[in-house]
């Protein structure tokens, strides 16, 4: 595949020859992530993705569809460096993590000011775009949902409408073992696929 974004064309190449030196059946092991026919099977936010091996490239099953660049990139580093731990039923906030602190200003100029200016001013269409990815709303919080990302990986959407005065604002929560799975980087990358995935734009 051509890769047109010279902005993620170099990690995709970078991750691509680390994950097609490793033994798959060991990749496997370590994430969770089955690998049969030769690809890796798992589900981003209820669509049935395949990654092929070695080649690295991800598409949709359904469709045949290619990912988005920064989803294939998020996808080859949890391949590459990561594993997905059974979840505990905790969430965290971006500053709760372990490296939270240090990335927080960019990811809440990336992602949390993102989610509130794209959905704060109506409710009705956060809501209809929290479950075309597959939410669910959260029993008795208003404007929340929990969105299964990857399998055992959620992230709970919070928006707050603005008022006269005030601006709209968001929070993202996650399941305690994202630090597990991805680094601090990485979730910003997971915010941009989560906007653009309720966006209709995989």
């Amino acid at each position: 595949m051509e890769v047109k974004d010279n902005k993620n064309e170099q990690p995709l190449r970078h991750y691509r020859g680390l994950l097609s030196a490793m033994d798959p059946v060991s990749v496997s092991a370590r994430t969770g992530i089955p690998y049969e026919g030769g690809a890796f099977r798992t589900r981003l936010l209820g669509r049935e993705v395949r990654l092929e091996f070695p080649a690295g490239e991800a598409f949709f099953e359904e469709t045949g569809q290619s990912l988005r660049p920064n989803a294939q990139i998020l996808l080859l580093r949890l391949l590459t460096g990561g594993t997905l731990a059974p979840a505990t039923g905790k969430l965290l906030s971006y500053a709760e993590l372990p490296w939270g602190e240090t990335y927080l200003t960019q990811f809440r100029g990336r992602c949390i000011q993102r989610l509130a200016f794209s959905f704060g001013t109506s409710p009705e269409k956060f809501g209809e775009a929290c479950r075309s990815v597959g939410g669910k709303a959260v029993e008795g919080k208003d404007l929340s949902y929990d969105i299964l990302f990857l399998p055992e990986l959620t992230v709970r959407l919070t928006v707050w409408p603005g008022e006269e005065d005030l601006p709209p604002s968001a929070q993202f929560l996650f399941s305690s073992n994202f630090s597990l799975a991805f680094s601090a980087e990485d979730l910003a990358y997971c915010g941009d696929v989560l906007l653009d995935g309720m966006k209709g734009r995989f």
